[in-house]
């Protein structure tokens, strides 16, 4: 019979090689757990549009009838491009009787859900709304609704809610993308 003179050295190294391979595979499945993935930032025009939405959607629905129309008018406006305040105030007067009538305390927070499409100068954001009560003629506290963002003068601002056949047009061209 033929003898085997294995060093301990050798023996070491091959020790140490069968258990660096177990080693070597667990480092690999875990290492996304180990290695930090920097989470993306927004881009700054999305950051802003996407506040700019949040404000005006916040200050359209939240109404204080004992404030009154003007009060709610300029609050508003400030949050608003100019032709947006314009459509405000076009409507105001009616929507402000049933406020009254109703004695309408409510407040709002809306959350952005979803950046839809964006150009240089425009956004329109999916947002979801929280009511604290519901408007006179509804009764619901939660809703979405589709909102435009403008860059007016180099800053966003609030411009209105997307129309019915402007959400259905942006949901059939949607419908291919994915």
């Amino acid at each position: 019979m033929r003898e085997f003179n294995i060093s301990k050295r050798s023996l070491i190294l091959f020790f140490l090689l069968i258990a660096l391979i177990p080693a070597g595979i667990l480092a690999i499945q875990y290492s996304d757990r180990i290695i930090p993935h920097p989470t993306p930032t927004p881009p700054v025009d999305d950051t802003e549009a996407s506040e700019a939405v949040i404000a005006g959607v916040e200050t359209f629905f939240t109404v204080n009838y004992e404030e009154g129309k003007d009060a709610w008018l300029e609050r508003f406006c400030s949050n608003s491009t100019q032709s947006g305040c314009l459509f405000a105030t076009s409507g105001s007067t009616s929507l402000w009787r049933r406020y009254i009538e109703m004695k309408t305390v409510t407040t709002a927070e809306v959350s952005p859900k979803t950046l839809i499409r964006r150009s240089e100068n425009e956004q329109i954001w999916l947002v979801t709304i929280q009511l604290s009560q519901p408007l006179p003629g509804s009764e619901k506290t939660q809703d979405e609704a589709y909102a435009l963002a403008v860059r007016e003068n180099g800053v966003w601002k609030f411009d209105r809610f997307l129309l019915p056949q402007e959400i259905d047009a942006l949901q059939q061209s949607s419908e291919g993308v994915e």
